[in-house]
């Protein structure tokens, strides 16, 4: 029991911080629903975006779900990282800000783990090492169209390609 209280300070201090950084300003925060006994209940995440009240994580809009979501994920991933993540469309309910911040998350932590990332946002490919063109076919089946030229692309999306 004293192992998971430290290993839960630990998220939750990773978390805290994390979800500053994405939201520019907010907090967050981890709670027991039950701390005497922490096995037999859950645990709420709670989330004041930058000039709002404290919600919980039901209460949030769409694009601050993602942000609190993705914030827990790299939190557990700074206290126990995995090797590579798959992250699909993350990025879908976020304006082009907190895409940006998410994207340059991701950038960051690229170092020490691989992400494949499937988006149609600007900002995140502009953060991309790699960009893979997909299509779908007109039975229904997905094909690849090929590695796409970084450089082209960065141009095109207004970003400077990196050496």
């Amino acid at each position: 029991r004293d192992r998971f209280y430290e290993v839960f300070e630990e998220i939750n201090n990773n978390f805290k911080e994390i979800y500053s950084r994405l939201s520019e300003g907010g907090e967050a925060e981890l709670t027991l629903e039950n701390p005497e006994d922490p096995f037999s209940a859950g645990l709420t995440i709670k989330a004041k975006p930058r000039g709002k009240k404290i919600l919980n994580l039901n209460a949030l809009s769409g694009g601050e779900k993602t942000i609190a979501s993705l914030a827990l994920i790299f939190a557990l991933q700074n206290y126990d990282p995995s090797p590579f993540y798959v992250l699909d469309e993350v990025d879908m309910f976020l304006d082009s800000i907190n895409a940006e911040a998410v994207s340059r998350m991701i950038k960051e932590n690229s170092n020490h783990a691989q992400f494949i990332v499937v988006t149609l946002r600007r900002p995140t490919l502009k953060e991309a090492d790699h960009v893979y063109g997909v299509t779908l076919r007109e039975d229904g089946v997905s094909q690849m169209i090929g590695n796409i030229d970084l450089e082209s692309i960065k141009e095109k999306i207004g970003a400077t390609p990196t050496p």
